[in-house]
């Protein structure tokens, strides 16, 4: 790539930008409300963390109108923000959005757990989601997860305080 006639490396968000593929494509908007959507996750034996559940509860969480596919993308935080070992929310964020991805609806989550049944033991995904205000007035996003003993879903702190680990990985969604 060049800049100002120089020839300049590629950076990160650069090459993720060149390489969106997507990982895995949901559908959401597939639920009337937030109680069917949790009790489809409840009915599949999946667990829901206490954090996750009040975030469904909560009227900031909004489902789609209508039924629509979400290509996803995951990429590790030390892929976005190389050279650190812990980024806040806010620069994960920042450079997913640099590098062409987008936010994912909240939706996004809870249906992502639903349709990635075969997800790997010891696999953690952060939804890169606008983080959601809970009751306590902390702001949340959701996790999606198989710990060894069932799927889950779980809430995090997602606030301007908020960091993940380099090699936490993030899923976005891709450009419609």
């Amino acid at each position: 790539m060049t800049a100002n006639g120089r020839t300049v490396a590629p950076t990160s968000c650069d090459r993720a930008a060149a390489n969106l593929d997507a990982w895995k494509t949901i559908t959401v908007g597939s639920y009337r409300s937030a109680i069917a959507l949790r009790d489809a996750l409840v009915e599949r034996g999946i667990h829901i963390g206490d954090l996750a559940g009040q975030m469904l509860r909560l009227p900031a969480f909004k489902l789609s109108s209508a039924p629509a596919h979400v290509k996803l993308s995951v990429i590790a935080v030390k892929q976005l923000v190389p050279g650190s070992d812990r980024a806040s929310f806010a620069a994960i964020h920042a450079h997913a959005i640099e590098a062409g991805f987008d936010l994912c609806p909240a939706e996004a989550g809870p249906q992502l757990r639903l349709q990635y049944p075969d997800q790997k033991v010891g696999e953690y995904l952060v939804i890169g989601m606008k983080p959601l205000p809970t009751a306590d007035g902390s702001d949340a996003c959701f996790v999606v997860g198989n710990g060894g003993a069932g799927l889950i879903i779980i809430g995090r702190s997602a606030g301007p305080d908020a960091t993940a680990e380099s090699q936490s990985r993030f899923v976005f969604a891709l450009h419609r």
